[in-house]
């Protein structure tokens, strides 16, 4: 398996696992209504897994591009990252699923990213302090 792919494989993986999730038909998912249950299993469950989509995706980027820009690779991260957020529910809402599109699923999606985010790079501050300086 090429070192590209590698790097990426669990991203991949992850993603597959939200369009599988997000594109069930609606019979299998129970109904959330308004904003007030934004913290509903529903957008709980959102929240959930576009976190780790992101820190999937932070973590493939900077093993794939270790000398890279930080800021080249958070804006590719954010850009996949929400344009899949934003391609799930426009499919809900297009194709005959028996689900229709929400912006507060949208918006738990956000909210997941930059949780991912926000982890992520915590982590990673953690991490560089620990290193021994040379």
């Amino acid at each position: 398996m090429p070192a590209k792919a590698r790097n990426f494989l669990p991203s991949i993986i992850w993603t597959a696992v939200i369009l599988v999730l997000t594109l069930l038909p609606g019979n299998y998912i129970p109904r959330v209504g308004s904003f007030w249950n934004l913290f509903s299993p529903d957008k709980l469950i959102h929240i959930f897994l576009f976190s780790v989509l992101a820190l999937l995706l932070f973590s493939g980027f900077f093993k794939q591009y270790p000398g890279r820009n930080q800021r080249y690779i958070t804006g590719m991260v954010l850009a996949f990252s929400i344009l899949l957020a934003v391609l799930t529910e426009l499919l809900q809402a297009m194709l005959p699923l028996g689900r229709s599109g929400n912006v507060y699923d949208t918006i738990a999606d956000f909210a997941g990213i930059s949780m991912g985010w926000l982890i992520f790079f915590q982590y990673r501050k953690k991490k560089q302090k620990k290193l021994p300086a040379d």
